[in-house]
């Protein structure tokens, strides 16, 4: 089969290898990249140690089957969950699934025509669905809803701050829950697009307060910049990934006095990925807005430099 490697920063390759056995076999229809495939194609990443298959944002089609007694069968089109919670340690049972220390995972990554996974993941992890590329999304858009949770409320009026896809992700979520919904993003070919899929966005800090604001980009200054347009008892999200070392500045009068919260988010549990497929399934034509660009694993590189120039939000693999 053919997959694509990552070497180091800046370097893939497309590479035939052996097909993967497993007791469950996927072919891959569709994946999408994320944010943390282009960091690590750009910098390189901790947990990626090249040579390494990247990408965790897919749907495919049951391939074959060896020790599996679950209901799906071989030529059902699914939705891979790319990990999952054990359900029984500390983290799960206190409510935080995303954060369980005992997951099980897909082994390996979906840049590859095929993935494999044990049954235990494959009896959770799979979700039946149609063959469509919107599938891909199901792994973001479960990101999305666990942050959401940790809001703590239903937001009236939100900001997001970074309209990169995730961002995007986030105000479309807001959307279709009836939020009243504005983005802030800098990039002036992101904030066309933005505008022109239906969602109110501007390129400065706009006036106002609003009872949810949530931080999708990296820059710790922007927690203490934003804090004051929370509304009172507002909460502030940290949904972006941080390095180790960064630190902020948090406002305690405004939590004291304000009841203002910051709180962060990351991953899914299994009730968000559920929720996200079912919400992919009966809401096309507005998470559609998401996917800008299709490509071929053969033109890996030019994928990867359109989204660092900031010239597309979500690019999908045909596989």
């Amino acid at each position: 089969m053919k997959a694509l490697f990552y070497l180091g920063p800046g370097k893939l390759e497309l590479r035939e290898v052996e097909k993967p056995a497993g007791d469950v076999v996927i072919r891959v229809l569709g994946a999408g990249i994320c944010g943390t495939d282009l960091k690590t194609y750009l910098k390189g990443h901790p947990m990626f140690k090249p040579p390494t298959i990247l990408g965790h944002e897919c749907y495919g089609r049951i391939e074959a089957t060896d020790n599996y007694h679950g209901s799906l069968k071989v030529g059902d089109t699914v939705a891979v969950a790319p990990y999952l919670e054990c359900g029984k340690c500390d983290s799960c049972k206190r409510g935080v699934p995303e954060l369980c220390k005992f997951k099980t995972f897909v082994e390996t990554g979906c840049f590859s025509e095929y993935i494999s996974m044990s049954e235990e993941h494959a009896l959770r992890g799979l979700f039946k669905v149609e063959d469509d590329p919107l599938y891909s999304l199901a792994e973001p858009l479960a990101c999305v809803y666990n942050g959401f949770e940790k809001l703590g409320r239903k937001p009236e009026k939100l900001l997001i701050v970074g309209g990169g896809p995730m961002g995007m992700l986030l105000a479309l979520v807001g959307l279709s829950e009836g939020c009243e919904t504005r983005i802030v993003e800098k990039s002036e070919w992101r904030l066309e697009y933005i505008r022109r899929a239906g969602i109110e966005g501007s390129s400065e800090r706009p006036d106002g307060t609003f009872d949810s604001i949530v931080l999708a980009v990296n820059v710790p200054e922007l927690v203490g910049e934003y804090t004051p347009l929370l509304a009172d008892g507002g909460s502030l999200l940290l949904f972006s990934g941080y390095p180790k070392d960064a630190t902020i500045s948090v406002d305690p009068y405004a939590v004291h006095y304000r009841e203002v919260s910051i709180t962060g988010s990351f991953g899914f549990g299994f009730k968000h990925f559920e929720k996200a497929v079912g919400s992919l399934s009966t809401n096309r034509d507005l998470f559609g807005k998401l996917i800008t660009h299709r490509f071929d694993m053969r033109n890996a590189r030019e994928a990867f430099e359109l989204l660092n120039r900031g010239r597309a939000m979500k690019i999908i693999f045909g596989m």
